[in-house]
């Protein structure tokens, strides 16, 4: 699929604490993308975004959604802090921002996957 999002990277941060910071005020790609937060676990967030556009909403009587998920777990790095595992699916523009953040923080620059 082509909105399919794969990517690590670490952050100087305490799992639980980057995890609190998350769930509090999370990073502008997932409001701007217009994920919420829809379930959390002891090291992962959970954010869903309806990406149903309105000519769809039309078409089909208001009975379909499209719906894109990340799963976000927060892995210890021991001294170094929180490695960050992103999966799931978003659209460009929210790929493309979540490629920035990772490039900043040493993970893999450019589009991912």
């Amino acid at each position: 699929m082509a909105d399919e999002i794969s990517t690590q990277f670490t952050l100087p941060e305490a799992p639980q604490a980057l995890m609190q910071q998350w769930r509090d005020a999370p990073p502008a790609f997932l409001p701007e993308g217009k994920y919420e937060l829809v379930d959390e676990a002891y090291d992962a967030l959970v954010f869903e975004a309806d990406t149903t556009s309105f000519g769809q909403k039309l078409l089909m009587f208001g009975q379909a959604k499209t719906l894109y998920r990340l799963s976000i777990k927060f892995e210890s790095e021991g001294e170094t802090g929180t490695k960050l595992t992103i999966i799931g699916q978003a659209p460009e523009k929210v790929r493309d921002q979540i490629a920035e953040v990772a490039a900043e923080h040493g993970g893999p620059a450019g589009p991912i996957a």
